[in-house]
C-alpha cells in the first residue's frame, strides 16, 4: 500500500434530529431510506441525491481505499449540508453534530481518516467557538468552508475573526464550492450547476481570496482549493495581465496574482490528464494534494492511478500523493 492521503473526500451522519420543527426553515437536510443499503438525500422537499452505503460507512471506505491505495482519507461534511442560511444557534448546534460524527468514526479508525470541521460561518462569532473545538478538542487538522457564505465572498470584512483565528490555531482551511453560485440561476436551468458552475465559482472564490488581500493578511492560514482550482488557472494569466495596467489592482495587493499560487494548494481533481500537468505548471509540484471527492459519481474511483499518465518521477509522485498533503495538514509538525 501507498502512503497517498485524500484531501477531499465527503461523509454523512447517518440521520439528523428535524431541525425543520425545532427551528423553522425548509431546506435543512433529511434522508429517505436505509443509509445501510442506500437512501436518498433531501434539503427539505427537494430531492439533492442519490446515496451509497459508502457515504456512510466507514468500513466500506476502508475497502476501497485498500483497494486503491489510499492510506488516509481527509473526512469533510458534504457541501449540500453546509447550511450557511440558517439562523446562526441553529446552525452552530448543526455543526457540531456532524463534526462529532466524523470524529467519532476518526476515533474508531485513527490511522485510516482525518477530520475536516464544518463551521457556521454565518455567525462569526460561533463559527469561531466552533473551530477552536474543532482544533483542540476534536484535534482536527482543517475545517472545510464553501466558497461564498450565502453571497458574501470569503475576503468579506465579516470573516475576519474567523481566519485569524484559524492562523492562530494552525489549522488548514479546504474551499469546496457550493450553491449560491456566481450565475445560480442561469445553471440550474439545465442542472449545470456541479459541472460548470462549481469552477467558475472555486475561479472566482480565488480571485477574492487574492485581490481581497485574504493571502497577504493572513500568510499562515494553509487554503487548499477544491476541483483543481476549477478554472482558476487558464485565467491566471489575464489577472496578472490586469494587475500591471490596473492601478486599482496593484493597489490591492502588492503583488501580481501569479506570485499568490505557490502560498495556496489545490487538488488533482480535473478528470483530465492534460489539464492536471497544466496545473502542474501553474501551481508547481509542491502544490497539489491528492483528491477524490469520494463517494460522489463526479468524482474519481482512483485517484492514485488517474496521476499515471503523468509519467511522474518518484520524488514527485510521492509529493502528489502524500507529502504536498501532509504540508498542507500540518501533519510534518506532528
Amino acid at each position: 500500500m501507498t502512503e497517498a492521503i485524500d484531501v477531499h473526500t465527503h461523509i454523512f451522519a447517518p440521520g439528523w434530529p428535524d431541525f425543520a420543527a425545532r427551528f423553522g426553515g425548509d431546506r435543512w437536510p433529511r434522508l429517505e431510506g436505509d443509509p445501510a443499503t442506500g437512501c436518498k438525500l433531501y434539503l427539505g422537499a427537494a430531492f439533492n441525491r442519490n446515496l451509497t452505503p459508502h457515504a456512510f460507512d466507514p468500513a466500506r471506505r476502508i475497502e476501497d481505499m485498500d483497494r486503491t491505495g489510499v492510506a488516509v482519507q481527509l473526512l469533510s461534511p458534504a457541501p449540500p449540508t453546509f447550511c450557511y442560511w440558517a439562523p446562526p444557534d441553529a446552525a452552530a448546534e448543526w455543526h457540531r453534530l456532524q463534526n462529532d460524527v466524523i470524529a467519532e468514526i476518526v476515533a474508531r479508525h485513527p490511522r485510516r481518516f482525518l477530520g475536516a470541521g464544518g463551521l457556521p460561518l454565518q455567525a462569526p462569532d460561533l463559527a469561531v467557538k466552533e473551530l477552536e473545538r474543532v482544533a483542540t478538542t476534536l484535534r482536527f487538522p482543517a475545517v472545510e468552508v464553501a466558497g461564498n457564505v450565502d453571497g458574501r465572498d470569503l475576503d468579506d470584512a465579516s470573516l475576519r475573526p474567523v481566519w485569524t483565528a484559524a492562523a492562530a490555531l494552525g489549522v488548514a482551511v479546504l474551499v469546496h464550492p457550493q450553491a449560491p453560485i456566481l450565475g445560480d440561476a442561469r445553471f440550474r436551468a439545465d442542472n449545470l450547476t456541479q459541472v460548470a458552475g462549481f469552477p467558475l465559482e472555486t475561479a472566482l472564490c480565488m480571485t477574492r481570496v487574492i485581490f481581497g488581500g485574504v493571502l497577504e493578511r493572513w500568510p499562515a492560514i494553509r487554503w487548499c482549493f477544491a476541483h483543481g482550482g476549477g478554472a482558476f488557472p487558464y485565467i491566471l494569466p489575464r489577472l496578472d495581465k490586469g494587475w500591471h495596467v490596473a492601478d486599482a489592482a496593484r493597489a490591492a495587493i502588492p503583488e501580481p496574482p501569479s506570485h499568490y499560487v505557490r502560498r495556496v494548494w489545490i487538488d488533482s481533481l480535473t478528470h483530465s490528464s492534460r489539464v492536471l500537468r497544466f496545473a502542474l505548471e501553474t501551481f508547481g509540484s509542491e502544490r497539489i494534494v491528492l483528491g477524490s471527492d469520494y463517494p460522489f459519481k463526479l468524482g474519481v474511483d482512483d485517484p492514485v492511478a488517474e496521476l499515471a499518465p503523468l509519467d511522474l518521477d518518484a520524488a514527485t509522485r510521492r509529493r502528489l500523493t502524500t507529502d504536498n498533503a501532509r504540508e498542507f495538514l500540518g501533519l510534518h509538525r506532528v
